[in-house]
């Protein structure tokens, strides 16, 4: 029997790749008051379920869309948020999920919506690890992997970094009216737990009770930078002369 709306809490955590998502909803599913979903506006299962790989993913893809209902955001939302059993129903949104106007629209009307707005500090190592992404390695895991390298253009770098800030400060202001929390990759990981002083705070936010929050994922690409940019001495001297220069290893 569902919860009654009065004691329900709607959340959603908000971000782009490569900022520790999958590591916090897995962590999220550790504690017995959350009931998280992954990516469930492009029709991700409660409960994570991989793709067919291969010539038949996109196909895997579109149909998982269509199966979830996913292509009416609005009630599909609605049905997820009044369905389960947890005190707190959250969902992972990529910025990219909520551009469709119904979507962002229903979001932003719906202010008793509390939002995890995670972000990653160092902007560098996020677009690099999105190439490794991009690259065919591998990038979750449950065991520690062989380091990758891949090569940075230094112009499509800095286009990158820019465009990330841009859209961790507009949405900020979209959901400024909602209660949020702002979360830092950085911050956030501890082994294979949320940092203590993390967990609390997201406990806190979401109205349960405090637990340790755990994760069977491990972190990847641990190396610095200048092993795993091929050409990161010239990256480094196109970075360095920019309001980037921080972010260098």
């Amino acid at each position: 029997m569902d919860r009654s709306d009065d004691t329900r809490i709607r959340a959603i955590l908000l971000t782009s790749q490569r900022t520790g998502s999958s590591f916090l909803i897995d962590c999220l599913y550790s504690h017995p008051d959350i009931e998280p979903c992954g990516e469930l506006l492009i029709g991700a299962a409660e409960k994570f379920q991989p793709l067919t790989k291969g010539r038949l993913r996109p196909l895997a893809k579109f149909w998982r869309f269509a199966r979830a209902g996913a292509w009416l955001p609005r009630r599909h939302m609605e049905n997820f948020f009044r369905s389960g059993q947890a005190r707190v129903r959250l969902f992972k949104a990529m910025y990219n999920h909520i551009s469709n106007p119904i979507t962002l629209g229903y979001l932003r009307s719906h202010t008793e919506i509390r939002v995890l707005h995670l972000r990653r500090r160092n902007l560098l190592k996020m677009h690099v690890s999105r190439k490794l992404m991009g690259s065919g390695k591998r990038v979750q895991s449950m065991k520690p992997l062989a380091g990758a390298q891949v090569r940075i253009d230094p112009a499509e770098a800095l286009a990158s970094m820019r465009r990330a800030r841009r859209q961790y400060q507009r949405f900020e202001e979209v959901f400024s009216a909602h209660p949020r929390l702002q979360l830092v990759y950085e911050d956030l990981i501890s082994q294979q737990t949320i940092d203590p002083k993390v967990s609390d705070a997201i406990c806190d936010f979401l109205g349960i009770e405090r637990v340790e929050l755990t994760s069977k994922l491990v972190k990847l690409n641990p190396d610095p930078l200048s092993k795993i940019v091929t050409n990161y001495d010239e990256l480094a001297d196109a970075i360095t002369v920019t309001e980037f220069g921080n972010l260098l290893d």
